[in-house]
């Protein structure tokens, strides 16, 4: 069975290859707007208030805090 360390080390090693940067370079933020589309769709309190906001202000609020 692999050690936590060995599992780390292969990941690390998979993520610096270019390809899988390129990947994530261009994956991750289309997911990110993906994920605020759909949740800027339901709209509450006067159409300004939308889970895509409170998300928002709650991943601030926590990489403020870090």
């Amino acid at each position: 069975m692999k050690s936590l360390v060995d599992h780390l080390s292969q990941y690390a090693a998979y993520h610096r290859d270019p390809r899988n940067i390129a990947s994530h370079f261009i994956g991750i933020p289309l997911i990110v707007v993906a994920v605020a589309v759909l949740l800027s769709r339901p709209q509450w309190v006067g159409g300004w208030v939308s889970p895509a906001v409170l998300v928002a202000l709650a991943s601030a609020w926590f990489y403020l805090r870090l």
